[in-house]
Order: structure tokens, then C-alpha cells, then sequence
């Protein structure tokens, strides 16, 4: 063959030079866009002053969660979403210490707890969530005060389980994750389980301080002003940990709903309903949904605060809460 034929012309060179240049560019974005991003220090606020931080083994990972009180047990679990941890309930569970024993966890995959590098589906969550309060050794099962998708996976638990709960206490219960407005196309939901995009985006956008801010200013509260810079700080810093991202891309993927409807219709343990007056036009039509297929599910609106009302209002919520509490150990009493 003539070597003149395999000698590239300018031109053709050039093209390729710069194709070259081109990809190693994107190679080299990528390697450092996708390299695990450094731990930070998780701020002391993620959990009330009082309380111990502790640490339970489950099937799936290390399940971390902050106790406090004694007595009748309550649970605490945190909705999903960019950076949840317990941490959305600190302003609340403090108030029942006096007279409960007070368990606040981080859901596996979030906050302080494991995060492993799994697609974890909702059977995955309430496997874990049975492990961890298995390892307990109760007097009597805990109500379990929970919000949003976690709310509905109190449900799902307690169909399969019935035994590890006494009562339910729920705010705005679902079984898909959605949360403040962000209903995901089924094109998003599709990008969102290819791999290194989603991980490229996750960390590069979604789980950014400014993100996370934003998220929380203009879809979560209901009053943006009601947003701290505490509030951004720990739940940016715990969607920012190594490996965070696996838990949120499976809430974004969908890969955590779950049929809430038919669950709600198996259930056997008594259940209170909390519901916050957010903007909508009815905003009681969606609890009066759940309660049709839950009789004798009583019904608590909060008049300030949207889907983190334990952050926004933070006292409703106590009272709320206080409420359904006192209500349950009256009829006890009356049994």
C-alpha cells in the first residue's frame, strides 16, 4: 500500500486534532464531575441538644437515629427528598421527650445513615424500617409520626407487620414521593435512571447549596421567608455526603412508588391524619380521599406550613400532633 495514500491531509488532521481535543475535554469534565465529592461535617442542628445519637444495624446498611424520655414510644420518620434526614422533624419531637420515649431516624440512604450504592425500592425501605425497629425491645409497638412518601411507607409497613405498630400518625401521606410540586415527567423519570447523567446532574446541579435553597424557597415552603440559612445548610451538607445521590435518583427514577391506595385499604392499625392548608383550591380534597378509605380516621388540618410543616410550623405541628396523641390515650383509657 502507498504510504502517501495513509498520510492525512491539513485539513483531515486538524479535524481530528480538534475532535480529539474535544473528547479528552469531556473525559477529563467527566472524571472530576463524577468523582465521589468530599464528606462534610454534618452541622450539630441535624438533631435537638438533648438527644443521643446512636446507631442500629439493619439487613441493608447502618440505620442512625437520636433518642431521648421515656414511656409510651414515638417514631419519627422524615419524608424523601434532596438532603431529608430527621432533621425535618427537630423542631417537633423535642416537645414530646417529656412524656415519650422519642426515636428520630435517618432513613436508609439519608442523612447520617448508610448509603449504599443501590436502586432501592420502597419493599427495600420498609424491609429496613422493620429490621430497625425489630432491634428494639418495646414495651408496648410505637406510634410512628411520619410525612409525604414516608408517611405512606408507615403504611406499607404496617400491612405487612402490623405487630412492630400501634398507631399511625401521618401528614399528607403518598405513595409516589412526590413532594412540593415536583411531579416528574415520565421522560424525567427515564433520565434520571441513566447512571452517570444522573449522577453528573445530581451532583453538579440538583444537590448544590443554591439548588437546594431554591428548591426549598420556591416548591417546598409555603412562606419562602420562613426558609434559615440552618435549614439550607444541613439539608444541602447531607444531600452533598458521598453516595447521597443513590437514595434521592431512586425517589426521582420512581423507583420508590408504591400503590398507597390499595395499602390504605389492607390497613388494620388506627390511623390519624394530619393535613397542611397548602396552595390549593381544595386542599382538603386529598385528605378527605384517604380518610374514605380509612373509617374512623380523624382529621387535623394545620392552617400554616406545606409539606415540611414540622420546619415551617413547626408549633402547629406540635399542637396538631399533641392533639391526635392525647386523643388515642383517652380512648385507651376509655377501653
Amino acid at each position: 500500500m502507498d504510504s502517501k495514500k495513509l498520510q492525512l491531509k491539513p485539513k483531515h488532521a486538524w479535524r481530528v486534532g480538534i475532535s480529539a481535543g474535544i473528547v479528552t475535554a469531556i473525559l477529563v469534565a467527566l472524571k472530576y464531575a463524577l468523582r465521589p465529592p468530599t464528606r462534610r461535617r454534618v452541622p450539630d442542628a441535624i438533631s435537638a441538644p438533648v438527644f443521643s445519637t446512636k446507631v442500629r444495624h439493619t439487613s441493608l446498611g447502618q440505620v442512625v437515629y437520636h433518642e431521648s424520655g421515656s414511656g409510651r414510644p414515638l417514631v419519627f420518620v422524615h419524608n424523601v427528598g434532596f438532603g431529608a434526614s430527621s432533621y425535618e422533624w427537630s423542631k417537633v419531637y423535642p416537645e414530646f421527650a417529656s412524656r415519650h420515649r422519642v426515636i428520630a431516624l435517618d432513613l436508609l440512604g439519608f442523612g447520617e445513615s448508610e448509603r449504599p450504592a443501590l436502586r432501592l425500592t420502597a419493599a427495600d425501605c420498609v424491609r429496613t424500617l422493620a429490621d430497625f425497629l425489630r432491634s428494639f425491645e418495646w414495651e408496648q409497638p410505637p406510634v410512628l409520626v411520619a410525612s409525604g412518601w414516608s408517611a405512606g411507607l408507615c403504611v406499607y409497613l404496617a400491612t405487612q407487620h402490623p405487630e412492630l405498630v400501634s398507631r399511625l400518625v401521618l401528614h399528607m401521606p403518598n405513595g409516589t414521593g412526590e413532594i412540593g410540586g415536583h411531579t416528574l415527567s415520565f421522560f424525567s423519570r427515564w433520565l434520571y435512571r441513566i447512571p452517570l447523567l444522573a449522577r453528573f446532574l445530581y451532583r453538579n446541579h440538583l444537590s448544590t447549596k443554591s439548588s437546594v435553597a431554591n428548591w426549598l424557597r420556591k416548591a417546598v415552603f409555603t412562606d419562602p421567608s420562613a426558609v434559615t440559612e440552618e435549614m439550607i445548610d444541613v439539608i444541602s451538607t447531607c444531600a452533598q455526603q458521598p453516595a447521597a445521590e443513590h437514595a434521592t435518583l431512586a425517589w426521582l427514577s420512581g423507583s420508590l412508588s408504591f400503590d398507597l391506595d390499595a395499602r390504605l385499604r389492607m390497613l388494620l392499625r388506627p390511623m390519624a391524619l394530619l393535613w397542611s392548608e397548602i396552595r390549593s383550591p381544595e386542599p382538603e380534597g386529598s385528605a378527605l380521599q384517604v380518610q374514605r378509605l380509612v373509617p374512623a380516621c380523624p382529621l387535623t388540618m394545620i392552617a400554616h406550613g406545606g409539606i415540611m410543616a414540622a420546619l415551617e410550623a413547626p408549633e402547629a405541628v406540635v399542637a396538631a400532633l399533641d392533639e391526635q396523641l392525647r386523643a388515642d390515650l383517652r380512648v385507651l383509657k376509655a377501653s
